[in-house]
């Protein structure tokens, strides 16, 4: 791949490999492009900044073997707030984000529920993760993607939890690294529907839903291996508290999983049903464990109270 950079834009091109399967345009450009969402890439095609073999093209047409993609992607505006109102700065103070760690390489925050990682667009104006971040660590504006600084990974919106950011171009570099490798163990807790099985694997590829665009579904369109182990810590009358570990991380991976093996969590409105319990899917990233450049690290995170308040609930009922 070749790139060349300028002050308004930057240019990719590439040829597509001999061994390649034809596919959408937009599911290929995005699979190699991951970090900008699919609608982004789907207007970069009408607009014309993608073109095959020198023309412009439409979302659907299929990429085939040897030919010629160009993707230009014009400078993007920052997604994050660099200079807060009063009422954004007195806002973003209210969050309740807490710093379990930091040094110049990286940090591990435990996020509240109901906050966004990154905003999609500059067009959605709510406070995000990344606001707070670029506001409380400032070097990080410039760490990593533009639009998500210093993001690593991310955590929906509603899962609350651990989420470790780069404040370093290292920490960036070996983070990323050691995501792509499989170098850091993650485990959640989550309340599912039903009684499933003591323990188990849910091996099945995610793709996104050829029907419904917001969500994954197994086997969807350009499905890709996942793998999740669960155990369940605790069964209720009619649900169960579960420890969940993914071996891959695919977009919504644990809530797909979960649903395809008939428990979908409690209160996910996505994959399963609203709940009058809670308000929103109980789902929680409880550790972190990694190793980075040479030195053990282990991270824990306990249950917020909407969630242990619903494990009240249900262990009040009968059994």
């Amino acid at each position: 791949m070749n790139q060349t950079s300028s002050s308004f834009k930057t240019i990719h091109t590439f040829v597509v490999p001999e061994n390649h399967t034809p596919t959408r345009l937009d599911n290929f450009v995005h699979r190699h492009f991951s970090l900008y969402s699919r609608t982004f890439i789907q207007n970069l095609i009408q607009q014309g900044f993608i073109t095959l073999n020198k023309k412009k093209t439409k979302s659907s047409i299929l990429v085939k073997a040897h030919d010629v993609i160009t993707i230009t992607i014009p400078e993007e505006e920052p997604a994050f707030i660099t200079q807060p109102t009063p009422e954004q700065k007195n806002a973003l103070e209210q969050l309740n984000i807490k710093i379990l760690y930091r040094d110049e390489h990286f940090a591990v925050l435990d996020k509240p529920p109901f906050l966004m990682v990154h905003r999609p667009s500059t067009k959605n104006k709510e406070i995000t993760l990344v606001d707070w971040l670029v506001n409380s660590m400032k070097e990080i504006a410039i760490i990593g993607h533009p639009s998500r600084p210093g993001i690593v990974h991310r955590l929906d919106k509603d899962t609350s939890g651990l989420l470790i950011v780069a404040r370093s171009p290292i920490g960036q570099n070996i983070l990323s690294n050691l995501f792509k490798h499989r170098g850091i163990k993650k485990t959640y807790l989550a309340i599912v529907q039903g009684h499933p099985d003591k323990e188990g694997t849910i091996d099945a590829p995610i793709g996104r839903n050829p029907i419904v665009r917001n969500q994954m579904t197994i086997n969807g369109i350009e499905a890709r291996p996942a793998i999740t182990h669960y155990k369940v810590l605790r069964y209720f009358e009619n649900s169960a508290l579960l420890e969940v570990s993914p071996v891959t991380g695919r977009t919504h991976q644990i809530r797909v999983h979960l649903k395809a093996l008939g428990h979908p969590i409690i209160g996910d409105e996505v994959y399963g049903s609203k709940s009058p319990l809670i308000k929103r899917h109980a789902l929680h990233a409880h550790t972190l464990t990694f190793n980075f450049n040479g030195k053990n690290f282990f991270f824990e995170s306990p249950l917020p109270p909407d969630m242990v308040a619903l494990i009240e609930k249900l262990s009040s009922e009968k059994k």
